[in-house]
């Protein structure tokens, strides 16, 4: 993690930057994600919202200003009162109880109704009412009759406004609710009212007039951006501005929500990086804890997975090289030995043999001579020791018969061989070709073996390997100044298996390894 630490102080600016980067584009991506969204609900509300207010808006003004109408035709028509019985409104007007029409002034159309009206149904009417609050007259006598209350059938604003002496009174949108509906209305006074003189009780004397029609709306959906010019020819600022304040204020809430959703990716994204860049620098002891089961989290599991794959494929590969430079070592040292060592020997053995020809009585040549093929048998031995059989994915069986093979040739030692072929794990092989190595060579120099019989079965989930030999024997009790047996027990131990040495002065060696295999 050193390493890791070094590359990440070392390259703290160009991430930073390129970090900032991505949290950059994830709250640009944000805020355009969220204007789109706004921008699409404002042209909704627009499309649907706005034709219903500027439908209001407009059917407000037409009452407003048949509210104004009436009132100076019944000032002007009825200066002493309007006559009892009479019905308001325009009696070619069709009856159409729930619409609201313009007239052909542009003013609104208020239709006589002197038929019944069905409950709860909103119409458009006119109603002339006295100074006390009575009912003079309407154009809809069976909804709103004579001599009643106005405060019992029309909207309580409107009865307020009239109880208090306005002078004028219309409704704002969204419109009043009655028990007949919703409906636009406006008081317009009337006479006397009008012109600042004191209110008339006379019968029949219009003191206000009351214009309601009933709310309705546009249908369907409109263009959006005919619906914005229609609502800033409408003069509804307030509105305009609370749309204008939406969209500025979409920018500063998404650089926060940016910010606060992409925080804990980009620190993720900051440590895969710096673990990569310690792995580039030959790092690769480098882990990383799971933050989570996305596609961030998964990449850092398989991060750890890979550093460590590669961990021990290159631990590997080290231990490869080492026994090759090993071998290599071994054999280059057994051809020095091969080529001068051996070769004084034999011309040693060769002068000695002669001068025990020319003279049979000179023991000290016959010393010489037995001396000089003892240690050549002994160099040939070690030479076969030093040329290591290889696997060379060929099989264990065929290496063991390589090393048989190499003591028979080079050695003149009878070897007897009985080899299964069996296919057990790399790590087994090394260690059974090993094992097989050290065995024969301390039968052939230690034990003086002139006859070997290796055997391999594979039985009961177990390797046996075993090599016998008639050579001195020894006492496997007794300490060793070698290490060979030591080895062997180590090389066992590792894999789980057991060492059995069945020896004792004079009658030859066996040696039984047995390993377990899956």
């Amino acid at each position: 993690m050193k390493g890791c630490a070094a590359v990440a102080c070392r390259c703290a600016g160009p991430r930073a930057r390129r970090a900032w980067g991505l949290s950059g584009r994830l709250i640009a991506s944000y805020i355009l994600v969220t204007l789109v969204v706004v921008v699409l609900v404002e042209a909704l509300v627009l499309g649907f919202q706005v034709p219903s207010l500027v439908n209001g808006t407009q059917g407000q003004a037409q009452v407003d200003a048949a509210a104004r109408s009436y009132a100076q035709q019944l000032s002007q028509r009825y200066p002493g009162g309007v006559p009892a019985g009479t019905v308001l409104g325009d009696p070619g007007q069709p009856a159409q109880p729930g619409l609201a029409r313009p007239g052909p002034d542009g003013k609104l159309a208020v239709p006589a109704i002197t038929g019944p009206i069905h409950s709860g149904q909103a119409v458009t009417a006119v109603v002339a009412i006295a100074a006390d609050g009575t009912v003079v007259a309407s154009s809809a006598p069976s909804r709103y009759p004579p001599g009643r209350a106005a405060a019992s059938e029309l909207p309580a604003l409107a009865t307020s406004a009239i109880a208090a002496g306005a002078t004028h009174g219309i409704v704002k949108v969204p419109p009043a609710s009655t028990p007949y509906g919703s409906v636009l209305w406006a008081v317009e006074p009337a006479g006397s009212a009008s012109a600042g003189q004191p209110l008339a009780s006379a019968p029949g004397l219009v003191a206000y007039v009351y214009v309601q029609a009933p709310w309705s709306s546009l249908p369907g959906f409109v263009n959006p951006i005919r619906a914005w010019s229609e609502l800033g020819q409408l003069g509804d600022v307030g509105q305009l501005y609370t749309l204008y304040a939406l969209l500025f204020a979409i920018v500063p809430v998404g650089v926060l929500f940016g910010l606060l959703a992409s925080r804990r990716l980009v620190r993720r994204v900051r440590r895969l990086e710096q673990a990569t860049l310690a792995v580039a620098d030959g790092d690769y002891t480098v882990t990383l804890p799971a933050s989570g089961r996305d596609e961030v989290g998964r990449l850092e599991a398989n991060f750890t997975t890979m550093t460590r794959q590669l961990g021990s494929a290159l631990d590997a590969e080290r231990q490869r090289a080492t026994g090759d430079a090993r071998a290599a070592e071994r054999a280059r040292i057994a051809r020095e030995v091969h080529d001068a060592i051996s070769q004084h020997l034999f011309g040693l053995r060769m002068i000695a043999a002669g001068m025990r020809r020319a003279d049979p009585g000179n023991q000290q040549a016959r010393a010489i001579e037995r001396i000089s093929e003892e240690a050549l048998r002994d160099m040939q031995a070690l030479l076969v020791e030093l040329r290591p059989a290889s696997l060379d994915g060929a099989g264990l069986a065929s290496a063991l018969q390589e090393i048989c093979a190499a003591y028979r040739d080079r050695l003149g030692v009878t070897v007897d061989a009985s080899l299964d072929d069996v296919t057990v794990p790399a790590p087994v092989e090394h260690a059974l070709l090993r094992i097989t190595q050290e065995a024969c060579a301390n039968a052939v120099r230690h034990g003086n073996a002139r006859r070997l019989a290796v055997s391999m079965t594979r039985q009961d989930g177990h390797v046996e390997l075993a090599v016998r030999d008639q050579g001195t024997g020894f006492d496997p009790a007794a300490p060793h100044a070698g290490s060979g047996l030591a080895h062997i027990r180590d090389r066992v131990a590792e894999l789980g298996g057991t060492v059995d040495i069945d020896s004792a002065p004079g009658r030859g060696a066996a040696l039984t390894v047995r390993v377990p295999v899956p």
